[in-house]
């Protein structure tokens, strides 16, 4: 069995959420997800969707303004499974930008959401329709 650890972030700006799209020659292309990726080696979950956010939007994160919110684990195969740590995120400094994504889409916490969306982020985009988070 094969355990993969991510942090995930959903970041909120005037009562929107944040998606991005993933670029078209990665893994899943094109499909929507939550900012966010894999741990590094010895890397804590907060420094992981710092170093993330970077990454892929250009902003900076200071980790005490980091709400964790819920561990979430999905399994794509049987055999591997995500073990995803879901933030929340309301400050942040510096303008998003695509550095790492296709798109991003500032959209409701209760939908409509976008087609394609991975099956991991599934039951957090349930539970944000469902008010399951308070953000």
């Amino acid at each position: 069995m094969n355990f993969i650890f991510v942090s995930i972030c959903i970041l909120i700006k005037k009562n929107k959420i944040l998606v991005t799209q993933r670029p078209a020659n990665k893994y899943f292309g094109k499909f929507w997800e939550f900012p966010g990726g894999k741990l590094g080696k010895n890397e804590t979950f907060e420094e992981a969707i710092k170093r993330e956010l970077f990454e892929e939007l250009d902003i900076i994160v200071d980790i005490k303004n980091l709400k964790n919110l819920d561990i979430v684990i999905h399994s794509y195969d049987k055999k591997s499974y995500i073990i995803m740590n879901l933030f929340c995120l309301h400050k942040w400094k510096g303008t998003i930008k695509n550095k790492d994504t296709q798109n991003y889409l500032w959209i409701s916490k209760t939908g409509p959401f976008p087609n394609k969306f991975l099956n991991g982020g599934l039951l957090i985009l349930k539970r944000l329709k469902n008010r399951y988070y308070k953000l």
